[in-house]
């Protein structure tokens, strides 16, 4: 008898079944705001050069198309400041309209004037991550998926011929509760980077082992519905980031609160039956049945 035919001999789908793809379906909620919480810790507000100190005025008594140059839509370049400022332009009535065609501009050396809105604390703000270092936002996201394209192939091998599914999963949970802490304390860009990565290895190792054992522990007629309740799930998580990005504007704050449940969830996952054993990565490829599931899988995916 299979293990499909003794849960159907058991009774199906019952209060176990329902509360072990309930305890499956719930992480997967937060995966979503790791996967897309750049979008809102990595926004890019209005900002500009900071303006030249000028010998007995203060930054503030300075209009400041004096210093900065205004672009094509009147508003101040983001990354290039005049380097003397334009006294004549106050004569056009006191207003920005006039130009200064032909005089010299630098970079931000003395960096940049971030105004408050939408986004007013990311680490775009916290490192300079602007005009020269403008692609590191880009590359910070690469990294993260970097770790996701490594954790897949990583855990996916473990948790199949080492150590089991349920095992991998309760570390997964652990490891990415701490690397999303850690992102939250990181002091440096490069530290931020390599937290995240960490990070996407382990938000591998919870998407895979999850939706494994999500269908390992149901019936046949009913996978087709817990891979829709997790993709629900993934979706309202979505949702979920949305609002405590608006409720937590610095980025920090939205960081920790989006990774402190994976310890709720690293503490309960304790709790259940044994792992199942897991076969030997060639048994995916071993008999003509496996070898059409896995290549329909692959495919669909």
């Amino acid at each position: 008898m299979t293990f499909v035919e003794l849960l159907a001999h058991l009774g199906g789908m019952g209060r176990f079944q329902v509360t072990y793809v309930a305890a499956l379906a719930l992480p997967l909620l937060m995966l979503a705001s790791h996967n897309l919480l750049q979008n809102f810790t990595a926004g890019v507000p209005e900002h500009h050069c900071r303006p030249r100190q000028v010998a007995n005025d203060s930054v503030g008594d300075v209009p400041l198309f004096v210093t900065i140059p205004s672009d094509d839509h009147h508003r101040p370049q983001r990354c290039r400041r005049y380097v003397e400022p334009q006294w004549h332009l106050l004569e056009a009535n006191g207003t920005a309209n006039g130009t200064a065609n032909g005089a010299a501009t630098e970079p931000c050396h003395d960096g940049w004037t971030y105004r408050d809105g939408v986004f007013a604390h990311t680490i775009i703000t916290e490192w300079d991550l602007v005009c020269e270092s403008k692609r590191l936002r880009q590359v910070a996201q690469s990294i993260y998926m970097a770790g996701i394209l490594l954790g897949s192939g990583l855990f996916g091998v473990l948790s199949d011929n080492r150590f089991g599914r349920r095992a991998l999963l309760t570390w997964c949970y652990l490891q990415l509760g701490v690397a999303g802490a850690s992102t939250a304390a990181a002091p440096t860009f490069v530290i931020y980077c390599l937290c995240r990565f960490l990070g996407g290895l382990a938000m591998a190792g919870v998407s895979l082992n999850s939706a494994s054992l999500c269908e390992l522990g149901t019936l046949v007629w009913a996978r087709a519905v817990v891979g829709t309740i997790n993709g629900y799930c993934y979706t309202l998580g979505q949702f979920v980031l949305a609002g405590a990005a608006f409720g937590l504007p610095h980025w920090r704050w939205l960081q920790l609160v989006v990774s402190l449940p994976f310890f709720f969830f690293f503490l309960y996952s304790w709790y259940g039956g044994p792992p199942m054993p897991g076969g030997a990565l060639a048994a995916l490829v071993r008999t003509p049945g496996m070898r059409t599931v896995s290549c329909g899988v692959s495919f669909v995916w």
